[in-house]
């Protein structure tokens, strides 16, 4: 069974006559070369800086280091955080897999992620 249409066109072969676009089609503005369009920002420029800082040692290292607790349980922890630790802390758990907290100014993640985490300071931290 055909689906009955009802025809929108006056004539059937006739072009559309309101196009919304029509104005757009004039001459390009000066200053831009034909084909190409408005400069794109680099993707260094585009991302935002995140809202937490991590200060490095005076050796120039992170403060990342290693714990062993009670009940043979692992800690990594991270110093010297400015900004937003708890921003910081669900972009590490997220990164390593693992728990954490935010305890007196640092952040302690479940297990020994030292190298995991020094590589995720590396990549974000534009310093």
């Amino acid at each position: 069974m055909k689906k009955k249409r009802i025809d929108t066109n006056p004539e059937p072969d006739a072009p559309l006559t309101d196009n919304p676009f029509e104005a757009l089609s004039g001459e390009m503005p000066e200053g831009l070369p034909k084909g190409s369009s408005s400069p794109q920002p680099s993707a260094a420029d585009r991302t935002p800086a995140p809202p937490w800082s991590v200060e490095r040692t005076r050796k120039g290292g992170w403060p990342v280091r290693f714990e062993k607790r009670a009940g043979n349980k692992a800690v990594t922890i991270i110093d010297r955080i400015s900004g937003d630790a708890k921003a910081l802390l669900t972009a590490l758990k997220k990164h390593c897999g693992a728990g954490g907290t935010v305890r007196e100014g640092s952040i302690e993640l479940q297990g020994d992620h030292r190298e995991r985490v020094q590589a995720f300071l590396d990549n974000t931290t534009h310093k």
